[in-house]
């Protein structure tokens, strides 16, 4: 039996030293593809930015279970670049309502922009991404015939886009973007929506209840 100690020790070490080993590999593989993420997600942003395709911010990574972008923590930033990439390839722009790609990209957008507004950690981000929602729904409002059996739900969509930017500026207060936005359709649905959703909470800068791009006192900005 003392004889066999010995030899059950060298083999405990030779096991610590091969794990020692293996876990120096991996650490090794996770700052390969750290320094790869870093270098990956801000090149395609000017890419994206310049019009150019991208690798979808991705790099080609060597360690398993996506162990760099975990220690980086980049999803969410991710999610919401890569819902940019949606965005443009939506053509909100284009008031086009037959054509099934289109209506697929934004109702896949409307799906990614909802994620980020529930889960995304950056109250910016979520104020942006409810802004988009609300230019999402002035996209369709739009291009929704004014008159017919869809002016219902034509209504709906005015006050859903409503809805969204009033949501965004409750995120972030200086979203400004939101805040025109929100003001330029409070004045569009004059006559469209009820008195309260038609800007009829604006009776007077500043007042009670204000909303929208005008809504402080004056002299006090947004």
């Amino acid at each position: 039996m003392r004889r066999r100690l010995p030899h059950l020790r060298r083999e405990l070490l030779l096991v610590a030293a091969a794990a020692c080993l293996v876990l120096a590999v991996l650490l090794a593989l996770v700052a390969v593809d750290v320094a790869r993420w870093r270098a990956a997600i801000p090149a395609d942003d000017v890419r994206f930015a310049a019009g150019a395709p991208t690798s979808g911010w991705t790099p080609r990574t060597l360690a398993p279970l996506a162990a760099g972008e975990r220690a980086l923590g980049v999803s969410d930033d991710l999610a919401f670049r890569r819902m940019l990439r949606l965005l443009r390839s939506s053509r909100l722009l284009d008031l086009t309502v037959s054509d099934p790609i289109l209506a697929i990209r934004r109702t896949e957008l409307s799906e990614r922009l909802e994620s980020i507004v529930v889960h995304d950690p950056d109250p910016v981000l979520r104020s942006r991404a409810s802004s988009l929602l609300g230019v999402l729904g002035v996209v369709s409002w739009n291009s929704t015939p004014p008159q017919g059996t869809q002016q219902l739900d034509r209504s709906e969509l005015l006050v859903a886009a409503i809805a969204s930017f009033e949501q965004a500026i409750g995120i972030d207060p200086e979203n400004d973007d939101a805040k025109y936005n929100l003001q330029l359709m409070l004045q569009r649905g004059q006559g469209l929506l009820p008195t309260e959703a038609a800007a009829g909470r604006n009776p007077s800068a500043g007042g009670k209840g204000s909303r929208g791009a005008g809504a402080g006192a004056p002299g006090s900005g947004y």
